[in-house]
């Protein structure tokens, strides 16, 4: 397939290359109309970006998908990202070759827009979830655990998750939320203001996740 790819940072080049090893003939910047047939979105932002982005597109006959990504630069090397699919079926079948090249979890979440409340959802739990290991982190402190131990003890029992994983491979809840603060601190905030447009809030999740902000980043 050509393919036109726009943004070729931190995760963007590994994707192209990846895309390049497949086989596909990838250019940074696509003028010509047959590469802007098919747009994908992989960044995380507000589903009615995507949704207006799709609008403007529509009248030159571009159909977009969003697909915000699950991963880091070493799963797209590995092909093993995972990607949160919005769009209509046709658009993602069109392009589902060239996601193959870098995803090896393509998953159809619903309709244009789905793809970026789905992430939100996936990254507003995760922040929670490093809350929590705060909080327990500081109940093994209590207990007379230090943080070490705890965090090479957790992952072999019942309280393994892929948040636990990740903090027990920098040896601590605040080495390993400082890596992901950046990011992670934007998309809660989308998360919080795309709930509050529906008139809700992120609820326990919000608590949980209020703790993991007292760390020091």
């Amino acid at each position: 397939m050509r393919l036109g790819f726009i943004g070729t940072g931190r995760m963007g080049h590994p994707m192209a290359r990846k895309l390049i090893e497949a086989g596909h003939e990838v250019r940074a910047l696509a003028r010509s109309q047959d590469k802007r047939a098919v747009l994908v979105i992989h960044t995380t932002g507000s589903p009615r970006t995507a949704e207006s982005i799709a609008d403007r597109a529509a009248p030159f006959g571009i159909s977009v998908v969003d697909a915000p990504v699950s991963g880091g630069p070493h799963d797209i090397a590995a092909g093993r990202l995972t990607l949160f699919a919005g769009g209509t079926p046709a658009a993602l079948e069109r392009v589902r070759p060239a996601l193959a090249s870098y995803a090896d979890a393509i998953l159809p979440v619903g309709p244009l827009g789905a793809g970026q409340r789905v992430k939100l959802v996936n990254n507003a739990l995760f922040a929670a979830q490093l809350g929590l290991l705060a909080s327990a982190v500081d109940l093994a402190a209590q207990l007379g655990v230090d943080e070490p131990v705890l965090l090479n003890a957790l992952p072999h029992g019942s309280a393994a998750s892929r948040a636990l994983a990740a903090v027990a491979s920098r040896g601590s809840v605040t080495a390993f939320t400082e890596t992901v603060a950046d990011f992670l601190t934007k998309d809660i905030e989308i998360a919080r203001k795309t709930a509050a447009t529906l008139g809700t809030t992120l609820g326990p999740l919000g608590r949980a996740i209020a703790a993991s902000e007292k760390l020091p980043h």
